[in-house]
């Protein structure tokens, strides 16, 4: 049975110059990285291109990683940057797109899973109608299950902001899925 190297440990490698370190971390994190772009920009083809910029500004940057650094929060330290270099180059935050291509990545043909996929594009549909801070506070939260102090670290903002913002964010959610739902 061998040892899982910890993150920082293979990010040690890597600034060593071990590339397969970087095929390990990518292989820990590109879902997490991927989804996170597909649900902030509802385009799996361009979630598919930010993934890809992601892993290959980490074997770039991978010198300016410090040991006091954790790898998940300079990932997406990184992942959020590439977001809004994203977007300031196309010059719009957020389209809407058909969301039944982001629903139907993983579906089982049930009708538990059609219920789960219509109330998925709801919440889709809901979180497409928050703004770009909002989205990505829920994302960052709920997703990819960042604690407040490590989403504070990532959007270089405050624990308790942080913590304030969030809960608004997902009360602007709540009542715009619920007026979906009514609709």
């Amino acid at each position: 049975m061998t040892k899982q190297l910890s993150d920082e440990i293979l990010m040690k490698h890597l600034v060593r110059g071990d590339k397969k370190a970087a095929g390990q971390l990518y292989d820990r994190y590109h879902k997490n990285v991927y989804g996170y772009f597909v649900r902030m920009t509802n385009d799996v083809e361009v979630a598919r291109d930010l993934t890809q910029n992601v892993f290959l500004k980490v074997l770039k940057y991978s010198h300016s990683w410090t040991n006091d650094k954790v790898f998940a929060y300079w990932l997406f330290r990184i992942a959020r940057n590439i977001l809004i270099d994203h977007y300031n180059e196309s010059r719009k935050f957020f389209s809407t797109d058909d969301f039944t291509r982001v629903a139907e990545l993983d579906q089982k043909e049930s009708v538990q899973a059609m219920e789960a996929k219509e109330s998925f594009e709801f919440v889709l549909e809901a979180m497409n109608k928050l703004s770009p801070a909002d989205r990505e506070l829920i994302e960052l939260n709920r997703f990819q299950g960042f604690s407040y102090k490590e989403i504070a670290k990532t959007v270089a903002s405050n624990e308790n902001a942080v913590k304030v913002k969030t809960f608004r964010a997902i009360q602007k959610l709540k009542e715009i899925y619920t007026n979906i739902m009514i609709e």
